[in-house]
């Protein structure tokens, strides 16, 4: 009579299941299948550890940052009231540790990388920033700090995650320091997706919106510098494949021994 052996092997990370239907198993080959499944489910636990950790891309930690391009309120001449700005000239400061901006109104900045950069995996993106004006005193408002990526074909919109608003990085601010996050690199506009594999360049805005003295607001220049932006994503550790080798070589043994008898 044929005899259906089950077993199953749990671990805090992994869940081996093993079947078969033996014709009365040798002993021996009991002890090295039950080798095999316990070395398999360990190196199993590690391989999900591993495959869970993030991993980080630095865009820019903006030490000594210098923008490759300014627009609107963001740029000197864009600023003056001849060309449609209103009439404040920013003050953009490139610090040792941060990149700061003092300006009034709608303004941009756009960096682009000397050469693309291979971020395929990635799964988030993180912008850390610190907003000194307007201070608490003066009051939260409803603002956008947005972010902007290019792949070299075209510019894509992000959309925070953890703000109010929905929609870019729209949402309600005071001084503090934030990190807003997205978690995909869709377009808010409804554009092609960025292309992870050749990212060109990025674009830091700044609406002040609700702060805007256009709309009922202080109307003071608002003060806000950059610390981080990064990409989180997920690989592998080297040590994942040995591991997984590990466990094909315990069956080849258990294999030839079982051969062998």
């Amino acid at each position: 009579m044929k005899r259906t052996i089950c077993q199953s092997y749990v671990t805090s990370k992994a869940l081996v299941f093993v079947a078969g239907t033996l014709a009365q198993p040798p002993k021996a080959m009991k002890l090295d299948l039950k080798r095999f499944v316990t070395a398999l489910a360990m190196s199993g636990g590690i391989v999900f550890g591993s495959v869970a950790q993030a991993q980080q891309i630095t865009l820019s930690d903006f030490h000594n940052f210098h923008l490759s391009a300014t627009y609107g309120n963001w740029d000197a001449d864009g600023s003056q009231i001849i060309n449609g700005g209103l009439g404040y000239t920013p003050t953009l400061t490139s610090g040792a540790t941060s990149f700061g901006v003092n300006a009034l109104g709608y303004g941009s900045g756009a960096y682009n990388f000397a050469s693309p950069i291979n971020a395929v995996g990635a799964y988030q993106w993180q912008l850390t920033f610190t907003i000194s004006h307007p201070t608490g005193a003066q009051g939260t408002f409803w603002m956008n700090p947005g972010v902007d990526i290019a792949d070299g074909t075209h510019l894509v919109h992000l959309t925070a995650a953890n703000t109010a608003g929905g929609f870019l990085s729209y949402g309600n601010y005071t001084a503090g320091t934030y990190t807003i996050y997205g978690n995909n690199f869709n377009d808010t506009f409804g554009g092609p997706a960025l292309d992870l594999s050749t990212i060109t360049a990025f674009n830091l805005e700044m609406d002040p919106a609700a702060y805007d003295a256009s709309q009922g607001g202080p109307g003071t220049p608002y003060e806000i510098s950059y610390s981080s932006f990064v990409l989180l994503t997920q690989v592998p550790e080297p040590g994942t494949m040995a591991l997984l080798g590990l466990g094909a070589g315990w069956l080849a043994v258990a294999r030839r021994r079982t051969k062998g008898r």
